[in-house]
Formats: C-alpha cells, sequence, structure tokens
C-alpha cells in the first residue's frame, strides 16, 4: 500500500505519524513545496529574529529516516490523475498512489488594487518563503504597510516592531482582530501596539498606489484622500485554499476541498485535510483532522465532527490573551463580565451553556471553559459564582482514584 501526503504542515505530518503507527511496512511519501519542516505559527518569531531557521520545525531531526518515509522537497503538485492514482509534478515527473491526502493549506490573495498585484515590495505571509523576504527586505527599510488587522497582521506588526521599523496597519475594520476579541479586549491590545510605535487605519480602505521606477509601492492611497508611505508592503488579509493543482480534476472544491466526515473527497481514495479544506482553522484542529484522515486510508472506520475551535491565543507585549468560541453575545444571551485594571474576562452563555469566553492577562481557568464549550455542558444547576467554577463542579474522585463525571 502506498500513501502519498501532499503537504507537509500541520494535517500532513499528524497523518504521516498516524499511518506508520498503524502499520510499519506501507509505503509513505510526503510531496511539499517547502525545503524545510516548519510551524507556520512561528513564522512571526522567525521575521522578528526571536528564532532561527533551525528552530522552527515541530518534528525531530530524524523524522523521516525513523519512520521510514520519503519526502520529497521543493516540488510543486501541478495536477491530480485521480483516474489513474497518480499526482503530476512541475519537473514533470509522475508519482503514483494507492491512498493520497491533500493537506496544501492557504494561500495569499492579493487584493486586485492599484500595483498590489505586480509591485516587487508586496508580500504575503502565509508561508516561510514569505518570512524570508520579509525578513531580508527589513534589513534595509524603514516604513512597512500591513494590509489587516487580524491575528497574522498583527503577528508580524510585532516582530517588525521589535526591529524598530516604523509600521502602520490598515483595516476596513472598526477594531482589531474581530474574528477574535470583542471591542473591549481589541482595545487593550490596540493601546500596547500603539504604545510600541505602531499606527492605525481602522475603518480604511485602500483605494490607490503609487510606484516608483523600480515597480515598487512607496505610498498607498486610502478612499478618504490620505497617502501613506511605505518601502513594503505585506498582505495580511485574505487566503484561500491552496487547490489551483486541482483545476481540470474530479474533485470538488468551493471555499475548500468538499469532505464528508471521514475526510473523503468527492474521488475515490483521496483525502483531504487542515486549512485546504475550510472547517476549523487551527494547529489542533489540523492535527485531528490529519489524524481522522490517515486512519480511514489505512482502512480503520474514523469521523471528524469535532469542529470547536480549541482556542485562539495571543501574546503581545507580555499580555496573554485567549479566546474561545463566540466573542459577540446574541440576543437572549447572557454576558458575565470581571473587569479590573489587572484583567478582562467574559464568559457568553447561551440557554444556560457556555458558548464563549475571553480571558485577558488571567488565564488561569481557561481549562474548565474550554471543557464546558467544547462539551455543551449545561450550567443550569450551578448555583454558585460563575467566576467560581471549577472542574470539582462535574468530577468526582472514585475509590480507585479516577475521575468519574457528575452531572452538576
Amino acid at each position: 500500500m502506498k500513501h502519498v501526503i501532499i503537504g507537509s504542515g500541520a494535517a500532513g505530518i499528524a497523518a504521516a505519524k498516524t499511518i506508520r503507527s498503524i502499520n510499519k511496512n506501507n509505503e509513505i511519501t510526503i510531496v511539499s513545496s517547502d525545503d524545510i519542516i516548519y510551524s507556520r505559527c512561528m513564522l512571526h518569531k522567525y521575521t522578528g529574529n526571536e528564532r532561527d531557521i533551525t528552530k522552527l520545525s515541530f518534528v525531530p531531526d530524524d523524522f523521516f529516516s525513523a519512520n521510514n518515509i520519503t519526502w520529497h522537497n521543493s516540488k510543486y503538485v501541478t495536477g491530480v490523475d485521480t483516474e489513474n492514482n497518480r499526482i503530476l509534478l512541475h519537473d514533470k515527473t509522475l508519482s503514483s498512489y494507492d491512498q493520497l491526502l491533500i493537506a496544501t493549506g492557504l494561500e495569499t490573495i492579493i487584493p486586485n488594487v492599484g500595483e498590489l498585484k505586480t509591485a516587487t515590495n508586496v508580500y504575503g505571509f502565509r508561508n516561510l518563503t514569505d518570512a524570508k523576504a520579509i525578513r531580508e527586505k527589513a534589513i534595509d527599510i524603514e516604513k512597512v504597510l500591513i494590509i489587516g488587522a487580524r491575528l497574522v497582521g498583527l503577528d508580524v506588526a510585532h516582530a517588525l516592531l521589535k526591529l524598530n521599523k516604523t509600521v502602520t496597519i490598515v483595516d476596513t475594520a472598526s477594531q482589531i482582530m474581530p474574528l477574535n476579541l470583542d471591542a473591549v479586549a481589541a482595545d487593550v491590545y490596540q493601546k500596547l501596539f500603539e504604545k510600541n510605535g505602531c499606527n492605525f487605519r481602522l475603518n480604511s480602505k485602500i483605494s490607490g498606489t503609487i510606484s516608483n521606477e523600480k515597480g515598487e509601492i512607496t505610498h498607498v492611497t486610502l478612499e478618504t484622500g490620505e497617502k501613506l508611505a511605505c518601502d513594503m508592503v505585506i498582505v495580511a488579509t485574505g487566503v484561500q485554499s491552496s487547490v489551483k493543482f486541482l483545476d481540470g480534476s474530479k474533485i470538488v472544491y468551493e471555499r475548500g476541498i468538499k469532505v464528508d466526515q471521514h475526510l473523503r473527497t468527492s474521488c475515490k481514495n483521496v483525502y483531504a485535510a487542515g486549512s485546504v479544506i475550510a472547517i476549523g482553522g487551527v494547529w489542533s484542529c489540523a492535527v485531528r483532522q490529519g489524524e481522522v484522515a490517515a486512519k480511514n486510508m489505512c482502512g480503520i472506520d474514523a469521523t471528524f465532527t469535532d469542529t470547536f475551535t480549541a482556542k485562539n491565543a495571543m501574546h503581545f507585549f507580555d499580555l496573554p490573551t485567549i479566546s474561545l468560541g463566540l466573542t459577540t453575545p446574541a440576543d437572549g444571551d447572557v454576558v458575565y463580565i470581571n473587569k479590573n485594571a489587572n484583567c478582562y474576562q467574559k464568559i457568553i452563555l447561551r440557554n444556560n451553556h457556555a458558548v464563549g469566553a475571553i480571558l485577558q492577562n488571567n488565564i488561569n481557568y481557561i481549562g474548565i471553559w474550554q471543557y464546558l464549550i467544547k462539551n455543551q455542558i449545561n450550567l443550569s444547576n450551578i448555583k454558585k459564582s460563575i467566576w467560581d467554577i471549577s472542574f470539582a463542579d462535574f468530577y468526582d474522585i472514585d475509590e480507585k482514584g479516577q475521575y468519574k463525571y457528575k452531572q452538576p
């Protein structure tokens, strides 16, 4: 049995590990455009010189040899022939498979505004190639303009501020990190970024660009008419599933590759996992999907139904924050807020079930809220203050010292 995995990120590596744990002899091949294994979560630390390239990997140095896995790195897949069970590589070579997993992740969408698509000093921030280019460019420039005040944009801004660059962030949203935080928690971070030299243009949209004779953007213009000078532009807004190589194949995809609960695609013997299927969006979710896909590729029935986002963790300027589930309540939801000079905590209940939490600075009780939200525990019988809830309210210890669930 030959298993081929396209992609060496969280889902692809998790799948390879799982296949090898199930079967010691099946052939495993990983094909990826990257030339090293690295965590995308650490790219901003590399950009900011906090880590060198050798500290980005999330597998041991001997991972491939120890697990008898063939790795074709720096290879681009240009097509998938599902009728003949083979993939076509950019060098015109073919690789056959019995079971195929597509785990190619996401790629940046460069807005079709001005010369953003053609300028030589515009970068995305999705892969190590982007991070290398930004890090190298940052040596000789001062002003950086980032499009997007989402988590990725703030990550790279934080890194560049540590390199003493002048950073301006533009976003159409009214607050930073709108998918991760509410307005209160976001405002705390925005003030910290501003204190450290970052400029924001929120509720703002880029309408055009101005370039020099070298094809580099020197200014972006906003719809208000304001011009913002820059030596480099980083796009940290829209992303799309990396599926261009599937054009002409019979594998169905829209926003992401279509899969069933077994992570099977529309074609026999082809599976997909990770960001490329647009379900979930964090590292832990991609790992679980890789494991489920791998089990099915080995003939073990497994389903992926857990789309709960484990957590969105941020740690800017020594201020830790974690958000779970919803950050904005709907009509009828009950909201509890604990706010003082040292922390901000917010819990959202819907029909006596926790559906969202934000803990800023004091994150000690994140474990219990993750458990309650993920497992949809009914809290109607809890009589104590919501801030005093602990695992002891849901578990007893039996005579063998084992935890036993009890309905509160």
